[in-house]
């Protein structure tokens, strides 16, 4: 079990990151403001966020020339190539999407896992009879190949009911995050789909540094050699960076003191 923990990033030494070779970072809450907006225009629903600024993806490039930067994220791989620079998307940088299912690498997307056709036919049913679920508190579904992520104004009881409804075995999660549910196998998580990367380009995870904020970041904070939370709140890390909702920028600017200085 780790110690010392939520130490003022400011804190973080050059010494402490001489065998990072990998930053993973999370999106919504680290790298980009929270928050989705569900919209219909010309009879179909369009998702609207927040995209990283302009000022940090210019930062986030600059890091790629010193380290090998990716995202991993809930969101679809599509958002993700349409959120982050095409700079970012050669040798040095990667994007996981949909908690750790797929990986973009080279210009390759890649399918990190296969389901079973039991697993398949579960995560399926789960998908249909949320669908049809009506509450006044449900927003909508992002649209994703295997992940079920369904967005809410606040927790549904009726949600973890429909999940082991169909999941005696218990092989899902269901995680709340405050503002959607991501429901989706244990094995796949942001820990084994950076896993994937990090045996791709050669590492191990005692090279890997993580930045995240929130439950989904779990998996992958607890086996980094390094990892920093933008949310002491709800995730516990060695180091803590705060920024409004992009805390993943004060992470950047740190480093980057710390690798010009080299």
């Amino acid at each position: 079990m780790k110690t010392n923990l939520n130490r003022p990033i400011a804190e973080l030494t050059h010494e402490e990151i001489a065998s990072i070779k990998v930053i993973c970072f999370d999106g919504d809450g680290v790298t980009k403001r929270k928050g989705t907006e569900f919209l219909f225009e010309n009879g179909q629903m369009v998702l609207e966020s927040y995209p990283p600024s302009e000022r940090l993806k210019e930062k986030l490039i600059e890091l790629s020339q010193y380290f090998h930067v990716t995202f991993s994220s809930g969101r679809s791989m599509q958002y993700l190539l349409n959120s982050y620079p095409d700079e970012l998307m050669g040798e040095n940088g990667s994007l996981q999407a949909e908690i750790g299912m797929y990986l973009y690498y080279r210009s390759e997307l890649i399918e990190n896992f296969k389901l079973s056709p039991s697993q398949k036919t579960k995560i399926e049913a789960v998908r249909q009879e949320l669908m049809r679920l009506k509450h006044a508190d449900i927003k909508g579904f992002e649209p994703k190949e295997y992940l079920v992520t369904l967005h809410a104004t606040k927790a549904i009881p009726e949600v973890d009911e429909i999940v082991k409804k169909y999941d005696s075995e218990g092989e899902l999660y269901c995680w709340w995050n405050e503002e959607a549910y991501d429901i989706g196998l244990k094995t796949i998580n942001k820990a084994t789909g950076l896993q994937k990367l990090v045996e791709r380009l050669g590492l191990k995870m005692d090279n890997v540094m993580t930045v995240g904020n929130g439950i989904n970041d779990e998996n992958m904070t607890a086996v980094a050699a390094i990892d920093v939370s933008t949310d002491p709140k709800h995730l516990q890390a060695d180091f803590v960076a705060v920024g409004e909702d992009e805390g993943g920028e004060v992470v950047v600017d740190k480093i980057l003191s710390l690798v010009r200085q080299s």
